[in-house]
């Protein structure tokens, strides 16, 4: 009998449809989040450079929370596509880990997964 190791140390949570992930180049649909990463989908065009390690915003639709500057590095990603041939766009999703927050990101990171997933619909 094999036996897969879950390799997540936190559980992680879908996302509402209205939360996105920010920074300087990108940004892009959340859509699932835990207290140690998530998985993001955005657009890119084919060979656009992906940065390893980088810093996002998390943002709800309705604007009254905003995490900045979280840490993060990419554990993986795949490139979907093309969605539209005569734009050349694909969509991209990637997995992402939180690197090394403040205790105030770790505690605003702990309310936004609360307030804006449906964190509810599994307890």
């Amino acid at each position: 009998m094999n036996t897969i190791k879950e390799r997540r140390q936190d559980q992680r949570f879908e996302a509402l449809d209205n939360i996105l992930a920010i920074n300087i180049q990108n940004f892009g649909q959340v859509i699932n989040i835990s207290m140690g990463g998530l998985r993001i989908k955005y657009l890119v065009r084919p060979n656009e450079p992906f940065e390893h390690s980088f810093k996002i915003s998390l943002l709800n639709g309705a604007g009254d929370q905003c995490i900045k500057s979280l840490a993060c590095k990419t554990i993986s990603f795949n490139d979907f596509g093309p969605i539209a041939p005569s734009i050349n766009l694909f969509t991209r999703e990637a997995r992402v880990m939180f690197t090394d927050l403040t205790t105030s990101q770790k505690n605003q990171l702990a309310d936004f997964v609360l307030h804006n997933t449906l964190i509810m619909a599994h307890a």
